[in-house]
């Protein structure tokens, strides 16, 4: 996956260029989409318009889907983005990704369950939580794992029984992928009964003082202190990641880490790479498994 940098500077047509071939394995959709998008001038001004960060395609198709618009691009898309341009602009500007899948707790869950136990789970990114709470789920056989703390920090939380969150959450799910949309729908459904805190705080700045938190927690508990987070790194800059990587290492907790192949610079080349899209799953800074995305499958490592 492209380093947060890329979604500002990359010229746009080669930008929906390159998420068309990150969407295909799973959803065609929206890969014809996207490289419609990016042959189209008239629609490409308008996105290339966007500031920084904001010209990530997931936000533009995110909208699309919570505005209920149409999914193949022709002239009828083109005057649909038109005419609800303004609703599609204010969902970009006010919105962010924060995916938060659930699926992901699936390659998560054995590296948690391999550690000391009890452990209290800290989450970098942590959205609405449900990463949070992968001993929740019953679709998950976790019987090794048992969390006594949870708890995450956000830039902007997200509430899991709010209506328009949850609505968000489901519009960044991709056509196509239905298993994977009814399961965030169950997670949501988990969730809202119980939310896991999470407190508003940047990266790296709002790091230090959570990490301290963590530490102290998890002695009060008598339990293993673990930090984690999946494709969160990816929305900050080279400088930033590092800084967030040395915190982590320096406080003493366990960390995993679940990101692009290219995201955590001490990663970067040590997973051998099929040509399929996927993330890195790593054990304090030590990769364990080539994983998708979205945790629909894994090749461990050891």
């Amino acid at each position: 996956m492209k380093g947060a940098h890329a979604y500002a500077a990359m010229p746009i047509d080669e930008l929906y260029r390159w998420f068309a071939g990150e969407a295909d394995p799973t959803s065609p959709t929206w890969g014809d989409l996207c490289r419609w998008v990016a042959d189209t001038p008239a629609l490409l001004a308008r996105l290339d318009a966007l500031p920084g960060l904001k010209r990530q395609p997931n936000l533009f198709l995110g909208a699309i889907r919570y505005l209920d618009g149409p999914l193949v691009g022709g002239p009828e898309f083109l005057a649909w983005v038109d005419a609800h341009w303004d609703a599609i602009e204010h969902l970009i500007l006010t919105r962010f990704t924060q995916t938060n899948e659930p699926g992901r707790c699936a390659v998560l869950a054995p590296v948690l369950a391999s550690l000391p136990q009890p452990v209290a789970l800290f989450e970098l990114g942590a959205s609405a939580g449900l990463c949070l709470i992968p001993d929740r789920y019953p679709w998950l056989d976790t019987p090794c794992l048992d969390v006594v703390h949870r708890e995450g920090l956000d830039a902007h939380p997200l509430d899991a029984s709010s209506p328009e969150d949850a609505r968000w959450l489901r519009s960044l799910v991709w056509p196509g992928e239905d298993a994977r949309e009814a399961r965030l729908s169950a997670a949501l459904a988990v969730a809202a009964d119980d939310p896991p805190p999470v407190a508003t705080g940047r990266l790296p700045d709002d790091l230090p003082a959570f990490l301290e938190h963590a530490v102290a927690t998890a002695a009060r508990l008598g339990a293993t202190p673990v930090v984690f987070h999946s494709a969160t790194l990816a929305y900050l800059s080279r400088p930033e990641r590092d800084a967030v990587v040395a915190r982590i290492r320096a406080s003493g907790v366990r960390w995993v880490s679940f990101e692009g192949p290219t995201v955590v610079t001490e990663l970067r080349g040590r997973v051998p790479d099929d040509g399929r899209p996927h993330f890195v799953l790593a054990l304090d800074g030590e990769p364990v498994a080539r994983c998708s995305p979205h945790g629909a499958w894994a090749d461990w490592l050891r």
